[in-house]
């Protein structure tokens, strides 16, 4: 008889013994590694998104264990707070070293970036950490990650920079202790890390030639023919840029260009000023229009001459003339 005995008071111990208070749990946290939308140009940009995590681990010392059912898995939330650069309107900020300027971005817990990370913990995300599925006076570590899917759109009138924030990530975790915790309101104890979220912006600029220049049909060059026209430079903001004139294609650089027909030329040349007193240079020195962009459209007149020369055989005259856009 006693050898039946033992084996049903170990069961009856199996199923009847509490479970013991243990260590305190231990949980620590590491941020995703910066996130990087490497080099924009918003001008050829769409919209992207990149990729990261958090990882969570944590240490506990389990007196018995099966398939949860005595031990006590770790229930975790986290929330993001809205970074150094701030946020407002449903959008985090990324901000130069001015703090002047902003691009903006998200963070999401899902990957349809449906579902944002909230600033608030009782907002927070949650999971559980489970023990494993026998676990006997044993300490335990369990891991998880939170996914994050950052999300950058297409935006307009960025100035030139380096942007960034840094976001921190609040925890609060605790035993499970029974049933789960509805959403992240309820007590334990707290952390908190910390990642970068990088991205380069590139100037950008555009250029158009929204005039060409046409002196028209004369009978004879007796006296000077005027003529204008215009291009049009488009540059984001802060953007510096000079704007040139070539010298053409039969052209004396630094004196006169000419149109030709053949062996046969009509000398002309193009101005900054409508009196034509001022000549536009090609890209070495001389005079030269700049500015700084503000991301709207600027338009440059073309102050074009034909001086008094003698009349070349009829036909048809012509000139190419680079235009080019420095900026930086």
């Amino acid at each position: 008889m006693k050898r039946f005995l033992l084996p049903l008071i170990c069961l009856f111990v199996w199923f009847l013994a509490p479970e013991p208070a243990s260590a305190d749990m231990t949980c620590s946290f590491t941020g995703s590694q910066p996130f990087s939308f490497g080099n924009v140009d918003f001008g050829l940009y769409s919209d992207s998104g990149q990729d990261g995590s958090m990882t969570v681990k944590c240490d506990d010392f389990v007196i018995f264990g099966f398939l949860n059912a005595f031990n006590s898995p770790n229930r975790i939330c986290v929330s993001l707070n809205e970074g150094t650069g701030g946020g407002e309107a449903g959008w985090r900020y990324l901000t130069d070293t001015t703090n002047n300027n902003k691009v903006k971005f998200q963070l999401y817990t899902d990957k349809t970036r449906i579902e944002s990370y909230k600033p608030d913990i009782a907002f927070g995300k949650d999971v559980a950490i489970d023990w494993g599925v026998l676990t006997v006076l044993s300490p335990v570590t369990g891991t998880a990650n939170y996914p994050i899917y950052a999300w950058l759109p297409k935006q307009q009138n960025v100035p030139e920079g380096e942007y960034s924030t840094r976001i921190t990530a609040h925890f609060k975790y605790m035993r499970k202790d029974g049933a789960n915790p509805v959403g992240c309101n309820f007590g334990g104890k707290s952390s908190s890390a910390t990642f970068n979220v990088r991205v380069k912006v590139a100037s950008r600029c555009s250029l158009d030639v929204t005039q060409h220049i046409d002196f028209g049909s004369w009978q004879d060059l007796n006296e000077p023919r005027d003529q204008e026209g215009k291009v049009a430079v488009t540059c984001d903001k802060g953007t510096s840029y000079k704007l040139y004139l070539g010298w053409g294609a039969q052209g004396d650089a630094g004196t006169t260009r000419y149109m030709a027909n053949g062996d046969e030329k009509i000398s002309y040349n193009l101005f900054l000023d409508k009196q034509r007193s001022n000549l536009w240079d090609g890209v070495f020195g001389g005079e030269k229009p700049s500015g700084g962009g503000d991301g709207n459209k600027r338009t440059f007149p073309i102050y074009a001459r034909v001086p008094k020369q003698k009349t070349p055989s009829p036909g048809t005259y012509t000139d190419n003339v680079i235009v080019t856009l420095d900026y930086d």
